[in-house]
């Protein structure tokens, strides 16, 4: 039987209100407070940091199919209990209609004393009423403050394991395994006396120098495939119709949070602390070193901002650096796993995630990254990742793969994500069809070229000599 914690308060009987009963909030949640969310700032934590922006929390719409979001819980690997999570989150809202009521009878309360005021002779009647309503108010007064306190408790504990839940999942993605949805071209045939990793050969053609993930050198022609790769991506996503912006280097811990990553793992993002300007007691809405290539700088150039609608579908890439202390792949060796990388990163904005203009959008973003391979002629598959290979704000995800001699599997080198509005509601930023209706965007994303790892598997292709594909060789010219 599992083990609960008990925290309760109640309102006054005689004020005709219904009496709170005690919360009862799962032991894993009553006592989770290491993880603060940069999110969402609890009322009791606004003096000491700056509230930038207020999430759109829709978990009611989530829980409302409980059995759905166990099942795609389960199919991720999540270790979230749905049902748990659905008493403290009704608990949550039930302890905010208590709120909202008590300070409801308190406005009525105030005004039935301005209504007696308003008399010009008050009788002796009137004054005891008052006296009695100033009673009630001053006891109301002290229980909004109690409730509070509550709800602040809870906000600590609640919103940031709601804040956690994954996106949803399309219907597209598989359940169970990957899926291989198209292989371009055909992998070379080389022998295993042969195979070599591309470190080695790099090493002996003069193209690498490889000391750790963190320090790595592309030198002669390797420096020049990933120049030649990025002009040749790039001039494809310009024709596509995308707008090439330049992002920032940096992000605060809400954009990182608000893009579907633990902003307190350096695990994820390289995080740059300043104990001067932060106090160490609430850590929130750090400095973190991203890159100008990845989402996070993406994102944070929509984050609580309005956006016409007439600018959809809104189409913008990036071109430059992007850091992650420990990239997630198969093969954790050479360039596959290097900390800083030369990539592009994609972002398309549409009003609606569940109309033909999204699924359109998703098809052309895969396809202008499908032209991205053809020109660098290797060959690639496009496969369709399973539910547990799906990251937190992802609904679907669509990988390129090339292949790796050396260490005998295909390695994800781009790849496309529907996210759905996950981004817009965390992040405000929103459009208006109307004055009372607000939209939030859906978002199709993705890093559509990873430079090291497209290197890595073009070098172990051929280990006697590194052939320079002829589109990326023009950018010489």
């Amino acid at each position: 039987m599992a083990s609960f914690a008990v925290k309760h308060f109640w309102a006054r009987n005689q004020l005709g209100l219904k009496v709170l009963k005690p919360v009862i909030l799962p032991k894993t949640l009553a006592n989770q407070r290491s993880y603060t969310s940069a999110l969402y700032v609890p009322g009791n934590k606004a003096h000491k940091s700056f509230a930038y922006l207020l999430p759109e929390i829709d978990f009611d719409n989530r829980v409302a199919d409980i059995e759905k979001l166990q099942r795609e819980l389960s199919l991720r690997g999540s270790a979230i209990d749905a049902k748990d999570l659905q008493k403290s989150w009704e608990y949550y809202q039930y302890v905010h209609s208590n709120k909202e009521a008590l300070e409801q009878k308190h406005t009525e309360l105030t005004d039935r004393i301005k209504e007696i005021h308003e008399k010009k002779d008050l009788s002796a009647e009137d004054k005891n009423e008052i006296e009695a309503l100033i009673t009630k108010i001053r006891l109301i007064k002290q229980d909004i403050k109690v409730v509070k306190e509550a709800i602040w408790d809870l906000q600590e504990t609640v919103i940031p394991e709601v804040l956690k839940v994954p996106n949803e999942i399309d219907p597209h993605t598989p359940s169970d395994a990957a899926i291989v949805v198209k292989s371009i071209g055909e992998k070379r045939d080389i022998p295993e006396d042969k195979r070599q990793s591309h470190l080695d050969i790099g090493k002996h053609l003069g193209l690498l120098e490889y000391r750790n993930p963190i320090q790595c050198y592309l030198c002669n022609e390797a420096a020049v495939f990933e120049l030649g790769a990025l002009a040749v991506a790039s001039r494809i996503l310009n024709e596509s119709g995308a707008t090439r912006v330049a992002g920032p280097d940096f992000a605060r811990s809400l954009v990182v949070e608000g893009a579907g990553m633990d902003h307190e793992s350096p695990m994820e993002t390289f995080i740059l602390q300043n104990m001067d300007d932060i106090e160490k007691d609430y850590l929130i809405n750090r400095l973190h070193l991203v890159g100008g290539a990845s989402l996070p700088a993406l994102l944070a150039m929509y984050t609580k901002q309005a956006i016409k609608l007439n600018s959809f579908p809104l189409k913008v890439f990036t071109t430059g650096r992007q850091y992650i202390p420990f990239p997630s792949t198969p093969a954790s060796y050479g360039l596959f796993s290097v900390c800083q990388s030369s990539a592009i990163q994609a972002l398309t904005l549409v009003p609606k995630k569940d109309n033909d203009n999204h699924k359109s959008e998703l098809e052309n973003l895969v396809e202008t990254a499908s032209k991205i391979y053809d020109e660098l002629d290797c060959h690639y598959r496009i496969v369709l990742r399973s539910a547990k290979e799906l990251h937190t704000a992802e609904s679907m995800r669509v990988s390129f793969e090339m292949w790796s001699a050396h260490s005998n599997q295909y390695i994800e080198v781009g790849h496309v994500s529907a996210c759905g509005d996950y981004f817009s509601k965390r992040l405000s930023f929103a459009y208006q069809t109307s004055k009372s209706h607000v939209g939030f965007p859906a978002s199709i994303t993705g890093t559509l070229l990873s430079v090291p790892r497209v290197l890595g598997c073009l070098l172990e292709e051929n280990p006697e000599k590194f052939v320079l594909p002829d589109k990326a060789a023009e950018f010489l010219h």
